[in-house]
């Protein structure tokens, strides 16, 4: 592997920084390959999901409603202060004794301002507002490059939006819940408290990051990687958990490469043919986005996506659109 370059790029539009990569790596190069279940938290900001009346003296207060505030803006700051979780707004509306105040939110992209009164009740300021401010999922890590501490994993995009900033953790599966007719199956699993990675990228290829000290190399496998263009038809294999920890190696047949020249997914078409796998999981679900899939004892790429009607028929994308998203170039 060569020399690593360390750019870092200014997001003026999330006011961070982020570390994006510059690094090169060849087909003689190996990586580690997982196969974990991991959780996903993703940091969005505080967004408005839902709003309620407020009563109090045998009134209903609606402080949302002369704001234009709504479900879906992201409430950006409040009297001034940027907000960005939860305990932020809630400090803020302690400070606010129930003044009119004033607000900024986001809504497709465009900035508004206005103001809002909080209401007290029981000791406390709301604003009438059901809010987040983290995604939650479970997906899958699929490889781990040592040198550059980088990681990639799920394969595809977590939300339809792009968020920066975010970490990964462990998780145990605890059961399979099965496909139905037009219904796709999901792992069930624990998400730990033990943060293994950051996330610093969001992308159609997937979520990508920087590791911990706490990502464990010891249950990975060190492996070689192919390119699109070394990639056969015939058998391979998926690495991914479908009980507690355990990475395990199912069958698949792949059926048809896409000739892609640019960043895509669903390159990768496959059928699974492992009796295990079928009769566990009924083929495969939600959370095995980002399962490794190896040739040859070689990365070719990743789970992406399932046929809701044929659960045992999916899609996978290559790895070097993986590794494009986080600035990493295959070299000769």
């Amino acid at each position: 592997m060569k020399k690593l370059v360390t750019i870092i790029l200014l997001l003026f539009t999330l006011c961070i920084s982020v570390n994006v990569l510059a690094y090169d790596i060849s087909k003689d190069d190996k990586l580690y390959v997982s196969g974990e279940s991991i959780g996903i938290k993703l940091n969005c900001g505080i967004e408005i999901v839902g709003t309620f009346g407020i009563t109090k003296d045998n009134k209903v207060y609606k402080p949302w409603e002369e704001s234009g505030i709504t479900e879906g803006d992201k409430l950006t700051s409040f009297n001034g202060k940027t907000i960005e979780k939860t305990n932020d707004l809630l400090a803020l509306l302690a400070q606010s004794n129930g003044k009119k105040s004033n607000i900024t939110f986001i809504r497709n992209n465009k900035e508004y301002s206005s103001t809002i009164t909080p209401v007290e009740k029981n000791n406390q300021y709301t604003l009438g507002l059901y809010i987040k401010d983290s995604i939650l999922g479970v997906g899958t890590l699929t490889y781990y490059i040592k040198e550059a501490n980088v990681f990639g994993s799920l394969g595809h995009k977590i939300t339809n939006e792009d968020f920066y900033t975010g970490e990964i953790y462990e998780a145990s599966v605890n059961s399979i819940v099965k496909p139905e007719r037009n219904q796709a199956g999901e792992k069930k699993a624990t998400i730990s408290g033990n943060k293994i990675g950051t996330v610093i990228e969001n992308t159609i290829t997937g979520v990508h990051g920087n590791g911990s000290s706490k990502i464990n190399i010891n249950e990975m496998e060190y492996l070689n990687f192919k390119t699109r263009d070394e990639i056969n038809l015939g058998p391979a294999e998926i690495w991914t958990c479908i009980s507690n920890d355990k990475v395990e190696r199912f069958d698949i047949e792949i059926t048809a490469l896409e000739k892609q020249s640019s960043k895509a997914i669903k390159g990768i078409t496959f059928k699974v043919v492992d009796e295990e796998l079928i009769k566990s999981c009924g083929g495969i679900v939600q959370g095995m986005s980002g399962s490794p899939i190896v040739q040859d004892n070689k990365l070719i790429g990743a789970v992406t996506h399932v046929s809701i009607k044929e659960p045992v028929n999916a899609y996978g994308i290559y790895i070097e659109w993986m590794f494009e998203d986080m600035g990493i170039t295959v070299v000769k």
